[in-house]
């Protein structure tokens, strides 16, 4: 695979959030769009240290779940190494990740976006170098999102504490940039998401300015579990309550019942 790729479009929109709420379906569902093409997750914009320095460079070739996605991607090692080596900021590697993506799949007509939820940590970055990208910032039910970190079947998080700061974290960074990325941003709740997919889809293709498809069915729905109300006990539930409650009404949840507000 080649270093050299042809220019790259600019990105239609970046999906961030917290862990385990709802952003891989999205993804999944907006892989729909013909010509639409987004990678597994790359965690360019995660990393606190500047680009080229730091654990930069070892934190991104060396993890072994991104070397599992650069697999699934059909990336190879070497020719990972390479555009590490050649870009000089993050979005430089973002734009020749990209093209080695869509190259690995026979596209040279295509439109990107990137789901990484933890780009939170990145957004102001991420804002500056893609000046005209657009973010969705999907958020889920605090309690239902720690009582799936505590699961644990992708990532497991035991302190209730730690689990709460994922959705603390995430919600405080967009609810804090929210008036500077203005029409720029668009914040979906996983449960609408869920009940009603032709609708959200169709919504969030105007805001985006994406053609409308006809390729969701109301059958997309997924029922919404409420994994909370079995997986927490009731001292886990209350603590979640005392430090989200103020933050999460913010977003459409009144956690008194452990519903939303839609």
């Amino acid at each position: 695979m080649s270093p050299q790729h042809a220019p790259v479009p600019p990105p239609e929109f970046f999906i961030v959030g917290c862990v385990r709420s709802g952003t891989t379906f999205l993804r999944d569902l907006f892989r729909r769009y013909p010509g639409l093409i987004c990678p597994e997750e790359m965690h360019f914009f995660r990393n606190g240290d500047p680009f080229r320095c730091g654990a930069t460079f070892r934190d991104l070739r060396d993890n072994p779940v991104l070397r599992k996605h650069r697999e699934l991607d059909g990336v190879p090692e070497d020719a990972f190494r390479t555009l590490l080596h050649l870009s000089a900021d993050r979005a430089d590697l973002q734009r020749r990740y990209i093209a080695a993506y869509a190259e690995a799949r026979g596209m040279s007509d295509y439109r990107w976006f990137d789901k990484t939820p933890q780009n939170i940590y990145g957004v102001p970055l991420i804002a500056g170098q893609f000046p005209k990208t657009k973010f969705v910032f999907l958020v889920r039910n605090p309690l239902d999102v720690v009582a799936s970190l505590k699961l644990g079947k992708v990532i497991k998080v035991t302190d209730i504490h730690g689990a709460c700061n994922y959705w603390l974290e995430a919600c405080t960074i967009i609810r804090s940039l929210a008036p500077a990325l203005g029409r720029r941003l668009v914040i979906v709740q996983y449960e609408d998401l869920v009940a009603d997919v032709p609708g959200t889809m169709s919504d969030l293709a105007a805001v985006l300015g994406l053609e409308q498809q006809d390729c969701f069915r109301k059958d997309d729905a997924r029922p919404v579990i409420e994994p909370w109300r079995q997986g927490l006990d009731a001292e886990e539930a209350d603590m979640v309550r005392f430090r989200c409650a103020d933050l999460a009404l913010g977003f459409g949840y009144d956690l008194r019942d452990g519903s939303a507000d839609s």
